[in-house]
């Protein structure tokens, strides 16, 4: 089952019921890549100039969000975060008493060459995984770095990989459990829970990428079987 909402992830948020999303697995606007592009632009030109447009731009208040995703949460929450991000995400889940919490890291196994000549590339990417107590992890002695190569071919400029995903979604959910994604993006978190046969709720504030989702998550060549693609309701 599908449901796919144009709004912002605050108010849609009020409307889940406590403790009814089985997991969380969403990648969060930066809030620094576009902002530090102009900075890194004056030293000379030795610094790429980098702009990820409306999607790095943070449209929300952090802390609302984190006690919205930890009050409808009933197992693994998943947020992919810039750097400034992790110490607040991470010092909210260590204060939920509810909750166990770990860094991790996607490694990059073909990272871009962006800036190369003047220092090390950038070949990771932070998210912080928390989970409610006693709930269920469908991994054993596993790493909390994931390695897994960028796409080359995306419709959103932070989009993230889709086998790297579903490996999440396969990691802390079932068949029929529901996933949320509040930052939705191009989709790539339904697309992984219509393959995994996972129930979907997903969020986009920008018209533009909910279409993009909208389109994609419909129409994915990697979909077995788009019978099953109904409405889940709040």
């Amino acid at each position: 089952m599908l449901k796919l909402i144009h709004g912002d992830c605050l108010d849609e948020m009020k409307k889940i019921p406590d403790g009814s999303i089985d997991m969380v697995l969403t990648d969060i606007p930066y809030g620094e890549v576009t902002k530090n592009g102009e900075d890194r632009a004056k030293y000379n030109g030795q610094l790429r100039k980098i702009n990820k447009g409306k999607a790095d731009v943070l449209t929300f208040d952090l802390n609302v969000l984190l006690k919205e995703i930890a009050r409808v949460s009933n197992g693994g929450v998943y947020i992919f975060c810039g750097i400034e991000q992790i110490e607040t995400i991470y010092s909210f889940f260590s204060n939920e008493k509810d909750f166990m919490v770990r860094q991790c890291a996607w490694k990059k196994t073909n990272p871009a060459p962006s800036n190369g000549q003047h220092m090390w590339l950038s070949s990771f990417e932070n998210c912080i995984f928390a989970k409610k107590r006693k709930t269920k992890f469908n991994q054993s002695c596993k790493s909390s770095v994931w390695d897994f190569p960028t796409g080359r071919s995306k419709v959103h400029p932070t989009e993230k990989p889709l086998a790297l995903f579903e490996y999440l979604v396969k990691s802390s959910s079932d068949e029929n459990d529901v996933v949320l994604d509040m930052c939705m993006g191009s989709g790539t978190t339904g697309v992984a829970c219509r393959n995994l046969n996972r129930n979907f709720i997903g969020i986009e504030l920008d018209e533009t990428y909910f279409e993009i989702a909208k389109e994609r998550i419909a129409n994915s060549p990697e979909i077995p079987n788009s019978s099953n693609c109904g409405q889940l309701p709040l």
